[in-house]
């Protein structure tokens, strides 16, 4: 049986007896990113990959000499989403292994690393300007969040290049275990986890995350009130039979059912904090992201986090009728309703 898994360690460690989990450094304040890799009769199954970064090649390196996991060795690359923590060393890895190992991935993330990793770089980044700018941050700040972001486009090369996409509801093998396909959005509107139904467990991607809560966050490409998305997608997924789910950062959840209800407890109480901080007189997505999350002690990427998460609650109340938006400007205002 394998040893317990610890919450904190760096490294590869076995989880099941054909599953074992690399933790991989992140240059955020969530400082990790869970990789796993199923062994199976035709091969390894990696899911989910890090951000690309010298530290991070040592990690995957060191863990498939652990492993004895040689370039033929791995059958295929499986992704949860298109977040540069998860795709962004998903060429590398294929080169690697030589182009033997394809990617697979569903076809909402191809059409999002289409926009987001393979478009032209300053139309992306055009678009994110505007975005910004609507929600009230200034040109000072908008040159440090382009800069942040043209370095994660750098953090996801190289790109995969040999690349299969899969329906929500596909049947996917990982190593021999035979898992259901399922749509998870609100985190990120291209993700999928997976379920194996035998076992009970589910690979749950960014949805379901211990101590923390998934970022939910509006982005400039993505449709309004992501909240509503995830939320819905988080009530199927609590009706699966959970035993052990995977998760994409922390430790593993032991008790699915008890923390998918300590996500609904969190919105609902964020959703009426959002809703408190709008000013009589109304505000911006900013100056409302201010009084609800300690935007000075934040880094750019964190601020970037914050007002996201912001908009998307805010765009909630809006569509349950509790708040409004009206434009001045090019800029969005929120009042309460």
């Amino acid at each position: 049986m394998a040893a317990k898994p610890s919450s904190t360690a760096l490294g590869v460690e076995q989880i099941a007896a054909d599953i074992h989990r690399l933790r991989l450094p992140l240059p955020f304040a969530l400082n990790h990113v869970n990789c796993y890799l199923f062994r199976g009769r035709d091969g390894w199954t990696i899911v989910d990959t890090g951000l690309h970064t010298p530290e991070a090649e040592g990690y995957w390196l060191a863990a498939l000499a652990d492993l004895d996991i040689g370039p033929g060795d791995i059958a295929q690359i499986v992704l949860t989403h298109v977040h540069p923590d998860h795709y962004g060393m998903a060429g590398w890895l294929q080169a690697w292994t030589g182009g033997r190992a394809v990617v697979r991935i569903s076809q909402a993330t191809a059409d999002a690393a289409q926009a987001i990793w393979r478009a032209p770089a300053e139309d992306w980044l055009e678009v994110t300007g505007d975005y910004l700018q609507r929600n009230g941050l200034q040109a000072s700040f908008l040159d440090a969040v382009l800069n942040s972001m043209r370095g994660m486009r750098a953090a996801v090369r190289p790109l995969p290049e040999q690349v299969e996409t899969f329906a929500p509801g596909a049947i996917l093998h990982l190593g021999d275990r035979r898992v259901q396909t399922i749509s998870a959005q609100g985190h990120a509107d291209d993700q999928v986890v997976f379920y194996d139904p035998e076992d009970r467990l589910l690979l749950c991607g960014d949805q379901v995350l211990m101590r923390i809560t998934p970022n939910v966050g509006t982005w400039p490409t993505t449709p309004a009130n992501p909240l509503a998305r995830f939320l819905r997608d988080l009530n199927k997924l609590q009706q699966l039979e959970v035993r052990l789910a995977l998760p994409g950062h922390r430790r593993l959840v032991e008790d699915f059912p008890a923390r998918v209800q300590e996500l609904f407890r969190h919105h609902d109480t964020r959703l009426q904090a959002t809703r408190n901080a709008i000013p009589q007189e109304g505000a911006t997505t900013l100056e409302i992201a201010r009084r609800v999350f300690p935007l000075d002690q934040y880094g750019v990427h964190e601020v970037r986090f914050a007002v996201a998460e912001t908009l998307a609650h805010l765009e909630h109340l809006v569509d349950a009728g509790r708040a409004s938006r009206s434009e001045k400007d090019g800029v969005w205002r929120f009042h309460r309703a």
